[in-house]
């Protein structure tokens, strides 16, 4: 049967439809051929045709599944060139990709999203769509970041220095850049395994009528309102290299949302109480995005930390992109310069900073002096930004003087021309030093 049309058709399905009949699978002369122009089969192909009334289409080289499982594939080091063309890449998926937006689609169904617009008001589609472009837009515009082992080591102690602690509050301030996109030599790998290989962010203030929900950890939705001081918040997308987008080696992980004023409780118990500096294995979801949270905003404190201190601990080089080639990244929709900075740790940091000490005593000290040499390890401080007003500030209002956390590098410490000390070595080989949970086993 071969018919264009639709009533025909409808009325001879509800008459199949009663009928108690069976193909016989040896005639081979029996074909049987429902294939009407624009009629709607199936709820997928109204969710195509809707997305494709949003400008979206599907991808020419990657049909198909746009996201693949690679928990085998190893992160390569990433250099200027391919973070521009990841960037390009990223971009194009978030703007363009059908495949990409009814993966997305999927996962709200399900209410798998921690952060997205269940309650837009013009379907899921339409929700999908605006989370796309407002993730391409923050990608088009930003800054671009290539983070050294050396540095991502770095963020990683002083994240867990500060485990037992409150975290200070967020300061939009101590963002490299308002827009930026950052990727990382060594991915950071969560409890539960995933390795995190760089985040995207940019500032979000979350329209009323998009309808956005956040899910909570007991997956109960809870609506986002917007700011009442006018001050946007951050959006943070985590990268994961777990998964691969269409021709990409990562995908988007995890959405974190970093609000000023914003602090973190001690996150103790994530810690294995047996060694302090590792995580419990299997921590929780929440778990996970606190420990991304911490982490990168250590990474943007210490890429800014020259512009609140004269300590400086980092290097970096930036790689600028010809005026042609930055034509080009316009056309396709990328508002950025295009250039890549690179950072990592100065190896000379400690020996700098140790030479801009001031050679005499500061009033109020010991009065004692070293006669010998040693290295002290590397640490935080905290450093008062209005250290003539501190104590008037903190008498009108306790608490109202703020410190940056800063960090100093590892330094030695005594006199230039003095011997160094042996009695961390000493320290080391005595009984007593020996683990605790060694002695008792």
């Amino acid at each position: 049967m071969k018919t264009t049309d639709e009533q025909t058709l409808r009325a001879v399905l509800a008459l199949l439809a009663g009928m108690e009949w069976a193909l016989d699978p040896n005639d081979r002369h029996q074909r049987m051929i429902i294939d009407p122009p624009d009629v709607v089969a199936d709820d997928a192909d109204a969710e195509v045709r809707r997305f494709r009334e949003l400008g979206l289409r599907p991808g020419e080289a990657t049909p198909g599944r746009s996201l693949a499982r690679s928990d085998n594939a190893a992160w390569e080091t990433p250099d200027q060139h391919r973070i521009r063309t990841w960037r390009r890449r990223y971009v194009e998926a978030h703007r363009q990709s059908l495949d990409w937006a009814r993966a997305k689609a999927e996962v709200y169904r399900r209410e798998r999203e921690r952060l997205a617009p269940y309650g837009h008001p013009d379907g899921l589609e339409a929700a999908v769509v605006a989370q796309l472009r407002q993730e391409a837009d923050r990608a088009s515009s930003a800054r671009l970041f290539q983070i050294g082992d050396s540095l991502g080591q770095m963020a990683l102690r002083r994240v867990v220095r500060r485990t037992e602690k409150t975290t200070t509050p967020f300061d939009p301030a101590h963002l490299p850049a308002s827009r930026g996109m950052l990727f990382l030599d060594t991915p950071l790998v969560l409890p539960n395994g995933r390795r995190i290989v760089g985040y995207v962010w940019g500032p979000w203030s979350p329209p009323a009528e998009e309808g956005w929900f956040l899910l909570r950890p007991d997956r109960l939705l809870e609506q986002v309102e917007p700011p009442y001081d006018d001050v946007p918040w951050t959006w943070i997308t985590a990268l994961t290299c777990d998964e691969s987008l269409l021709q990409l080696p990562f995908s988007p992980y995890e959405t974190l949302l970093a609000r000023p004023g914003e602090v973190l409780d001690p996150e103790s118990r994530l810690r294995d109480p047996d060694t302090p500096e590792r995580y419990r294995s299997g921590s929780g979801r929440q778990g996970g995005q606190e420990l991304m949270l911490r982490h990168v905003r250590a990474l943007w404190e210490l890429l800014t930390q020259h512009k609140r201190s004269t300590v400086r601990v980092l290097a970096h080089q930036v790689h600028q992109l010809k005026p042609s080639k930055r034509d080009a990244e316009r056309r396709r929709g990328i508002c950025d310069s295009g250039r890549v900075e690179n950072w990592w740790v100065d190896p000379d940091a400690g020996e700098r900073f140790r030479e801009e000490q001031p050679s005499q005593a500061r009033e109020g000290g010991s009065g004692r002096t070293l006669a010998v040499r040693y290295w002290r390890e590397e640490h935080e401080r905290q450093q008062c930004p209005n250290s003539h007003r501190h104590a008037l500030l903190e008498t009108a209002k306790p608490g109202s003087c703020p410190h940056y956390e800063i960090t100093i590098p590892e330094h030695p410490v005594g006199p230039a021309d003095a011997p160094w000390s042996d009695r961390l070595r000493r320290a080391r080989l005595r009984p007593s030093a020996a683990p605790r949970r060694a002695a008792n086993a």
